[in-house]
């Protein structure tokens, strides 16, 4: 391993030990480790290179052909993935930074998917309608974010916003309490991470939904979706059944 890195930091510890300990407790480790390389970008050969092993070892792994993999072996893993980010500057790693503030009533509820669904599969769960980027419904969603639209825009500032991204980029922001769709967004295209797609929920037919929004998700390339379920408890219920 090229390693550079000698000491970690409190939120590298953190997010070593809860990517190790999903690997160790899942019943298909392999999935788990994809999911991870996934997340933090990288290519099988790159990243099976920094650890010093064969690309196809680290193939036969994911693909669970192998027996679980061993703690050194995870060890070696879980540092790859930090080492690499950290000479790239730690954009995946500050993902996991959490704010004191409190936002539990601007972050409705948040999950991350031990294996990846569809943004179709996420479609048909919020009884939606595809507004933009219908050509990316095969492109993976490791999670959600339930975002209360308005305690959003009183509360938040741009530092908060990193928080809605959970454990990963990869996943869905769902924003509720929406008039018309355009600030959700404005946010989206002026930050720098972007989530894999955006839905919304409070307009009740296409219509409704700011044309400006539709233009701003075609120009992103990413799937907007507006959901039509009949309140936030039966979206968020939906939401939860793809988890399970």
């Amino acid at each position: 391993m090229d390693s550079s890195v000698d000491t970690y930091g409190p939120m590298e510890e953190s997010l070593m030990n809860r990517i190790a300990g999903e690997i160790i407790l899942s019943k298909a480790p392999g999935d788990i480790m994809k999911k991870w390389r996934l997340l933090f970008e990288l290519g099988q050969s790159e990243l099976a290179r920094y650890m010093g092993i064969a690309p196809s070892v680290l193939n036969d792994y994911e693909k669970n052909r192998r027996k679980s993999p061993g703690t050194i072996f995870i060890r070696k893993f879980v540092t790859a993935l930090i080492e690499i980010d950290s000479k790239r500057g730690g954009v995946h790693i500050r993902k996991f930074a959490a704010a004191a503030k409190d936002l539990s009533s601007t972050i409705l509820d948040i999950a991350e998917f031990l294996k990846a669904k569809s943004v179709r599969e996420v479609v048909e769960a919020v009884e939606g309608i595809i507004l933009a980027g219908r050509e990316s419904q095969d492109q993976p969603i490791y999670g959600y974010t339930v975002v209360d639209s308005l305690n959003a825009i009183k509360v938040m500032d741009a530092s908060d916003f990193l928080r809605l991204f959970g454990a990963n980029s990869m996943r869905a922001l769902v924003f509720v309490g929406v008039s018309r769709g355009r600030s959700p967004l404005i946010a989206v295209k002026i930050y720098p991470i972007k989530p894999r797609m955006v839905v919304i929920h409070g307009p009740t037919k296409p219509e409704d939904v700011d044309e400006l929004a539709i233009m701003l998700a075609e120009h992103e390339g990413m799937p907007f979706v507006l959901s039509l379920k009949q309140d936030v408890p039966s979206l968020i219920s939906s939401l939860r059944n793809l988890y399970r």
